[in-house]
């Protein structure tokens, strides 16, 4: 059976910071964060992002134990779900971009059910400049992407994964409200070789209107259900 955790007061340093399970069942872990901060991949080192303009805005800055770019988490901006997957699950798969697929089948069934549709990216990697830098500027195995009213496709949930051995850890965040103003005050695109009038953070992420309680609710019994079968 999965065992469910849902963090409603932490930080987001000790909710990243957490170690892998000690027993061979499936985890879905649910943060809810109180305050703001800015998430960075694995391998990214903290001058990626304005170190002045952070503490301005009261931005923790902490790094996640899986790859990819930057995401700036809220409860306004984000919906995160970890869920981690021990090695001889059913579910596990050894092609690591194959084995997302599934997390992200369990997100676009959810927005569905509330009338947004979405696709699973099944392609490899799908990067830029920015997406270097950047989470949702990319396109990764088992990410959601939708199409707004004006016709351009945009990533509703972005997934990175860590690992090891014993264990795959899903590391889920869905864009509740895209901040672009956000993302240009805090993110240092000086390091990038592009011109910086390409480098545009608009639409990257989504404005979706849910309710994050009755849809975090639905994401998380939903990914159980398929962990559990």
């Amino acid at each position: 059976m999965t065992d469910v955790l849902v963090v409603t007061d932490g930080d987001a340093a000790s909710f990243h910071g957490r170690p892998l399970p000690d027993h061979a069942r499936p985890h879905v872990w649910w943060f809810r964060p109180t305050a703001s901060a800015v998430v960075l991949g694995s391998t990214q080192d903290h001058d990626a992002v304005d170190l002045e303009e952070c503490a301005r805005r009261g931005l923790e800055i902490v790094k996640r134990r899986s790859g990819g770019g930057i995401v700036i988490v809220g409860a306004d901006l984000t919906l995160w779900v970890d869920v981690l997957v021990p090695r001889g699950h059913r579910l596990w798969d050894d092609d690591i971009g194959r084995a997302s697929w599934w997390v992200g089948d369990v997100w676009a069934e959810a927005l569905a059910e509330i009338g947004i549709e979405g696709s699973v990216h099944r392609g490899p990697m799908v990067s830029s400049n920015l997406s270097r830098v950047v989470c949702f500027a990319g396109r990764g195995p088992g990410e959601v992407i939708v199409t707004g009213s004006d016709g351009r496709p945009s990533k509703a949930v972005g997934i990175s994964q860590r690992r090891t051995r014993d264990w795959s850890r899903f590391q889920c965040a869905l864009s509740r409200r895209w901040d672009a103003e956000l993302h240009r005050a805090v993110v240092r695109t000086d390091s990038i070789d592009a011109p910086l009038d390409s480098l545009s953070f608009d639409r990257l992420g989504t404005d979706l209107d849910l309710d994050v309680s009755s849809f975090g609710d639905d994401v998380v019994r939903r990914l159980v259900a398929r962990l559990d079968d």
